[in-house]
């Protein structure tokens, strides 16, 4: 399986938090969105 994770844009709705941190490494509990978009394609790729 292939993917393509879209991470682009400047988080400006979720500003001050995306003022130090990208938008896909925010923490959501205690992983990165990121990683939990990964995770997801591992388990059902």
């Amino acid at each position: 399986m292939k993917a393509v994770i879209l991470a682009g844009g400047l988080g400006s709705r979720l500003k001050p938090f995306t003022e130090v941190i990208p938008k896909p490494l925010l923490p959501v509990g205690e992983k990165s969105v990121l990683e939990i978009q990964i995770e997801r394609l591992k388990q059902f790729g």
